[in-house]
């Protein structure tokens, strides 16, 4: 169950929780997205959003309804965004409306595992991934969004039925993953600060540096959050840093990573800068793969990663 309260701390504005704020339901197992042996299984995974809470809890403050709606009304309006046609020339079939509404119904059900069983039978019944997340789901979103705007789902179901998308969403990454970076990646990346950052000469120089270090880094500076989320979109990057230096960042953070995840779903994060020693939390808090305080840590971050992709597309192939 989630509580609403306000943040107490007076000399910053809402920290957030982490913006996997559902149940983490579902995993596919990497490999062929049409294969046969292509599995579907349950796993176990400490609520994020428990977590977050025990945090905010130690600071005498509890989560905030209002920075739940924004994350929530996030998700909604990312996938409203979706292109109907994602980069693919195959004409794709639409999914039945009854589909959709039972998924709909599912995310705002009690049933915690309802719309991940779904999502799960049909991928089983060979839905292809791109109908699957950018028709069946995002339709199913649009949906949730109506329903909302129509007073027919509280903000409460809405807050956590955008959660168990979100969890969907981000266990789907494998999948996307091997459709959409069919090659182990080089070593490529895109380096972006948070909405609000005016400090660049740290990310510049990170960039600097690993540019000799034999990288490709494409920075983006200076964007406002919704033109910044589109640009990383119409980019897809495997690999994306994020540089942030305040605490007082830490809902702007959080917020960019959930648009982010929702329009860019393969992608790896990153975050670094002078917000990482601030709090040992921040991964959790902000649902990045990677937090690294120094630019030591971030190469040895980075370098980690695109080993372990390599390894694992090379054993897909």
């Amino acid at each position: 169950m989630i509580r609403f309260g306000r943040c107490v701390t007076a000399c910053t504005p809402i920290v957030v929780c982490s913006p996997c704020f559902g149940t983490l339901s579902i995993v596919l197992q990497e490999g062929s997205p049409m294969s046969d042996q292509h599995e579907v299984y349950s796993v176990d995974t400490a609520d994020a959003v428990t977590r977050a809470r025990g945090v905010m809890k130690q600071r005498g403050g509890e989560l905030s309804q209002a920075a739940l709606k924004t994350l929530a009304r996030e998700v909604i309006l990312r996938m409203a965004q979706k292109p109907e046609d994602p980069g693919s020339d195959t004409v794709r079939t639409v999914v039945d409306k009854a589909a959709v509404v039972a998924l709909c119904d599912a995310l705002l059900s009690p049933d915690e595992q309802a719309a991940a069983g779904l999502v799960r039978e049909a991928r089983l019944g060979g839905m292809d991934v791109d109908q699957l997340y950018f028709s069946y789901i995002a339709d199913a979103v649009r949906m949730l969004g109506e329903r909302w705007d129509n007073d027919e789902a509280t903000v409460p179901q809405v807050i956590i039925g955008t959660g168990r998308v979100y969890g969907i969403m981000r266990e789907l990454r494998s999948v996307f993953l091997s459709q959409r970076v069919p090659q182990a990646p080089g070593a490529e990346a895109v380096f972006a600060q948070v909405p609000g950052e005016i400090h660049t000469i740290g990310v510049m120089m990170a960039a600097d540096a690993l540019r000799r270090d034999g990288w490709e880094i494409d920075l983006r500076l200076g964007l406002a959050h919704d033109a910044l989320v589109e640009e990383i979109a119409r980019m897809q990057p495997s690999i994306l840093g994020l540089s942030a230096s305040t605490r007082q960042q830490t809902f702007a953070l959080a917020r960019l990573i959930v648009a982010i995840r929702v329009r860019c779903p393969q992608v790896w994060i990153l975050v670094a800068g002078q917000i990482v020693p601030l709090d040992d939390n921040l991964r959790d808090l902000v649902d990045a793969d990677a937090v690294a305080a120094t630019l030591s840590e971030a190469t040895e971050a980075l370098d980690s990663h695109l080993t372990e992709r390599g390894r694992l597309i090379s054993k897909r192939g």
